[in-house]
Parts: C-alpha cells; structure tokens; sequence
C-alpha cells in the first residue's frame, strides 16, 4: 500500500467557486490589480485531487489550457479517468511532487490554484512552493493561494493536538479518523451541557469533526503537517518572492467580507495590532484566508469606481412582497430597500433573466450614475458583477453535470458555482 496518506483516503475535492479565472481577473480588476486576458490563457492548478476544481473549469471554457499537478496517484487516475470520459483536449494531469515541476512545465501560467496546500506541508516544501509559482506566474498572471489563518485555527490547531494524541496508538489512518470521530462526539455532548462561554466555543469546535467528511478530518486535523500563519507573516513570506497581494479571491462572501468601518474604528482609536489586517482577523475570529496575488501592485487597496460600465451584472434578488414596496430579498434572507426606482426597475428586470447577466449599459442609461449602489450590492453578494468573457450559464444537464452527480450529489455550472441536487427532483433539463 502507498505511504501516501491521500493514496490511503483519498481527499473528497469539490469546485472552489472563486477559483474560476474570470472570477479572479473581476476581483483583481475591483482592487486595482492586473486583469489577464481571458479570451486565450493557461491555468495551472498545484495541488489538484482528483480534479473535482479543474474538470469544471476546463469544459466551460475551450479557450483556455488547463495542467494539474498533484503527488496522489490515486487522485490523479481519477482525475485522468473522469476527464477522458469527457473527452477534454485542453486539460492534462501530472502525478508529480512539486520538487519536479520546473522541469515539467516551461511556459508561464496567466493563472494558478493553490487550495488546500500552503499549510499542509512542511517549511521547506511551502518555500519551495512560493518560487515554484513566482517562476511559473506571468507577469501580469495572478495566484491564488489559500491557507488556515490566525486566530482562528489557534483553537482548531489546539483541537487538532488533542485529536493527534488520542489517536497516536492507531497506525491506518481510517481507524486514526474512526477514533477521532468518537472522541469528537464524547467531547462535543459533553462540553455542550457547560454554560461557560469558552466550554460553548469548544464544544461546537468538536461539534464540526463530527459534521465533516472523513477525508476531511484525516487530512485536515490528522494531518502531519498544519500550521497557521497571521497574515502579516504570510505576506511578508510572499514579498520575498516577489509576490504582492491583490484582494482576496471571497471579498465579497462572509468569509472574505471586510467592513470598512470597523477598519476606519480601529486606526481612528489607535486600537491597531501588529498590522490593520491582523487586527481585523482577531477581531473576526479568522480562520481561513484566500489572497490573490500578482507580480505587480495593485493600484488601490479599495474597490474604485473607475469605468466599470463594460461589466455584466446578475441578480436573483426577489421583491419582499407587496406590504414591502421596493425592498427586495435574496435567497439568504437578506434584504434591501432599492430607493432608487431606476434600480428597482433594473432588480425586477435582471430577475426575469437569472442566472444569465445583462451588461450594465442595458439595465442602466446611465451606470455610472449608480456604480456606488452596485459596487455595494456585490460587495455584499446580493447582486453579481461578471466580466463580458465569462461563460454563459445554462439550464440544461450535460455531460459533465451526468458525470458529478453520478458521483457525488452537486453539479457544477458554468460560473463554476456547485448546486446542490436531487437527481429524481431536478427540474433541469436533460441535454
């Protein structure tokens, strides 16, 4: 049997929404940083799977060539399987450690995937991995590289020991994540009968063992290797290779959202940390980051409103009913009030087209007029801004969707965003 644990329980992959190239380019572009060219590029995934990110990726967009890497065998047979059975000539699959790469691939990338990582590996294999990316970056490319994040992997770090330990006296990793479980659910049913509000936090911390894959826990918590960085270090770690930040890949998703007030407070007051970022990760309870960076720094920090007109724009938002005049609900139960009726005609208009987008000029005379309250709304990811050149969703099951949920109970759509679905229950189209 293989030494390699992911070749013992392979890791369940699935798509990272954020991942998807156009989605990168549009948050570089909101914060002043490069926007890679989208009608022809190269992508380059370092760590991954089973190819559950990349395969979407590479059927929705034919333009673009598409290499993973991953040190698994077992992930990459399943990655070369279930792209061949789509026939997809623009993606390829390397089972090689990442000591090997500079050899294997001479090009540069427009774009490259790191999830799942930087964290996971040891110092001199995480240096490594930050030249291998500076070395293989285009100059105007942009990386995306995620890691478990300060303070809050602090707790989970100290929740992972206590795992480790109890489980030390066990050799396969199936039995290791099989005690794991147990002694999570022990701890969690114990520590939830508690009132003390540290006894709380922990029990909900064991609470999220029980709540997870397998794979997830022996790759995660049982892992040999995982370590947390603020992220002061990470960016100074970075720096070294020429490496700048952009924004953040989820900026405007609650795990990557930042309130400006709250930052405006805390240098206002002098309430600063080690840095403004680290301050607000404390104060957040951080536990993962998902930087973009690029060879070159950004402009500007904060979205700007320079001539955004060109952008596309998607809303799912519904009205609220009709005892609630232009105020308008998302999914999430969120809701807003469009004061403005030009943007309440421009909601109802986009709804009746959801989830394909409209440009911007079509819904507005005049977007610029408005660029404000829309940079706002996705901000807060109750609208969706897209670039003109990403790929069009559809309404029908095709080959790839009949290949996921065959496999797994998601499927994958063309803005790279995984639905959940009932096979039987689907009101989607077969193709």
């Amino acid at each position: 049997m293989s030494s390699n644990p992911y070749d013992q329980l392979p890791y369940r992959c699935q798509p990272i929404e954020w991942t998807a190239p156009e989605r990168l380019a549009l948050a570089s572009m909101l914060h002043g940083g490069p926007l890679p060219s989208l009608k022809q590029y190269r992508v380059l995934e370092l760590g991954c799977g089973d190819g559950a990110n990349l395969i979407p990726l590479a059927y929705y967009r034919p333009q673009a060539e598409f290499v993973g890497v991953d040190g698994g065998r077992h992930h990459i047979e399943t990655a070369q399987k279930n792209s061949s059975n789509l026939h997809l000539s623009n993606l390829s699959f390397l089972h090689k450690p990442f000591e090997e790469l500079d050899k294997s691939l001479e090009e540069p990338f427009d774009f490259i995937i790191v999830h799942g990582v930087f964290s996971w590996v040891p110092d001199d294999v995480r240096d490594l991995l930050f030249k291998l990316c500076s070395d293989m970056l285009s100059v105007r490319g942009l990386l995306y590289l995620n890691y478990n994040t300060k303070p809050g992997w602090n707790i989970r770090g100290m929740v992972r020991d206590y795992l480790l330990a109890h489980t030390q006296h066990l050799t396969h990793i199936i039995d290791k994540v099989r005690a794991a479980k147990q002694a999570a659910e022990k701890m969690s049913r114990s520590l939830s009968q508690e009132q003390h509000p540290y006894s709380q936090l922990m029990a909900n911390e064991f609470q999220f063992i029980c709540d997870n894959h397998d794979s997830y826990i022996a790759h995660e918590f049982l892992a040999l290797h995982n370590k947390a960085y603020w992220r002061s270090e990470f960016m100074a770690l970075a720096t070294q290779h020429g490496l700048y930040p952009v924004a953040d890949a989820d900026h405007n998703y609650d795990t990557g959202r930042e309130s400006t007030s709250l930052a405006q407070q805390i240098c206002e007051e002098n309430l600063l940390g080690n840095t403004l970022e680290d301050t607000l990760d404390l104060i957040n309870y951080r536990q993962l980051h998902s930087p973009i960076l690029s060879k070159q720094h950004a402009l500007s920090s904060q979205t700007n409103t320079t001539d955004f007109t060109f952008l596309h724009v998607a809303s799912c938002l519904h009205p609220s009913g009709p005892d609630q005049p232009n105020w308008y609900q998302h999914p999430n139960g969120y809701q807003v009030e469009a004061k403005d009726n030009a943007v309440a005609h421009a909601l109802d208009q986009l709804r009746t087209h959801w989830p394909e987008s409209l440009p911007l000029s079509e819904v507005f005379s005049n977007p610029n007029d408005f660029m404000e309250d829309i940079l706002l709304l996705h901000h807060n990811g109750l609208i969706e801004l897209r670039l003109p050149e990403a790929p069009t969703p559809s309404l029908q099951i095709n080959l790839l969707n009949q290949q996921e949920l065959a496999q797994n109970n998601y499927y994958t759509t063309a803005n790279h965003q995984r639905a959940e679905a009932d096979w039987q229950k689907t009101n989607m189209r077969l193709g």
